[in-house]
């Protein structure tokens, strides 16, 4: 009975770890788009473990997840909160390179302040005159919460024959 305990939680441990890739592990070409491109397009799990329509969004990239601030009622939040975490990240377009990502939420200004600081240098002065007080205030009210998404080491390109995150 021990024993089966053990390799139980030996399998649980492998598992976790098999479950979430490294900067280093992806794609050359994933990990230069994240450190290029303005947007990402993300598609979340909806109930039936179907892919949602992919949203375009402002993101950063810290070298290990993809950081995004939205809208506590957006269906992102809203399916992770119900515990559908599996994502897709397309970048350059929902015909271009993609990866799995799990989701989870972020709370506290740390976080946010480091999510804001890296939009900062990343967008200049349009989202630092323009956004980011508003980003400020809707972490302020409860409104705006920051969504991490760590890449699961799944990849492809583009939308035709992609399995659902099921």
């Amino acid at each position: 009975m021990l024993m089966r305990g053990f390799f139980c939680a030996a399998a649980a441990v492998l598992v976790g770890l098999a479950v979430t890739a490294t900067a280093a592990e992806l794609p050359a070409d994933i990990v230069e788009h994240l450190e290029r491109d303005p947007y990402v397009y993300i598609s979340s799990t909806r109930k039936s473990g179907d892919l949602g329509a992919a949203s375009e969004i402002w993101f950063s990239w810290d070298g290990e997840a993809v950081l995004v601030g939205t809208g506590v009622k957006s269906y992102r939040v809203r399916r992770i909160r119900a515990g559908r975490t599996a994502a897709r990240i397309w970048l350059g377009g929902t015909d271009g390179p993609w990866f799995g990502a799990t989701g989870s939420l972020l709370e506290g200004k740390a976080a946010e302040d480091a999510m804001l600081d890296a939009f900062g240098e990343k967008y200049g002065d349009t989202f630092k005159e323009s956004w980011k007080a508003k980003f400020r205030e809707g972490f302020e009210k409860g409104t705006r919460v920051v969504v991490r998404y760590t890449p699961t080491g799944q990849t492809g390109k583009g939308p035709e024959g992609l399995p659902t995150p099921k």
